[in-house]
């Protein structure tokens, strides 16, 4: 029989359980949204926190797909550049140099940006398990900026807080808030 039996564990039956049961049953355990029999969970417009601009085929956040994309990082680095991002939301948007550097202050130029791009695929990795494209920012690949959006900093700045690295993050010591 399917079923949760802690916060950590799933027991799944292989001879009477379907493979779509078991995926039902881990996306419940690590809290991710359940999706629709055709595969995206259904997003209501009245829950839609940002839709990225001009993409008419990116799918819209929620404040659940936020939090939930927050909680799935796993490592300081990525945690660190959502802060650096949140941090100043809104254009002009944040270089992509000022990141990676910020990110990695060891290293500079070409270097840091390889380890932001290292970075970032993980975070774009963990929105599509949300059935997004990517991060919840919107990138300019001529200006190499990334821009968050005010409502989606607010709640990332949250989730960030709640986070269980935020003690380890850089700037851990000050609370995360918008900058005005």
């Amino acid at each position: 029989m399917l079923g949760r039996e802690s916060t950590r564990s799933v027991t799944i039956d292989t001879e009477t359980d379907s493979y779509e049961d078991a995926i039902r049953a881990v996306r419940a355990a690590y809290g991710k949204p359940q999706p629709e029999p055709s595969g995206r969970p259904k997003v209501l417009p009245e829950d839609v926190v940002w839709k990225p601009p001009n993409r008419y085929d990116h799918p819209a956040w929620t404040e659940e797909m936020l939090r939930s994309w927050v909680k799935s990082l796993h490592t300081v680095e990525e945690l660190d550049v959502v802060w650096r991002v949140c941090a100043e939301p809104g254009p002009p948007g944040i270089r992509g140099q000022v990141i990676a550097e910020y990110l990695s202050p060891e290293l500079t130029g070409k270097p840091a940006l390889t380890a932001l791009g290292v970075v970032s695929r993980r975070m774009n990795t963990a929105a599509r398990e949300l059935w997004a494209r990517g991060a919840p920012f919107v990138i300019d690949g001529v200006e190499r900026t990334r821009t968050v959006d005010r409502s989606v900093a607010a709640t990332l700045l949250d989730a960030l807080a709640e986070h269980p690295l935020w003690p380890q993050l850089r700037h851990h010591s000050k609370p995360p808030a918008l900058g005005s």
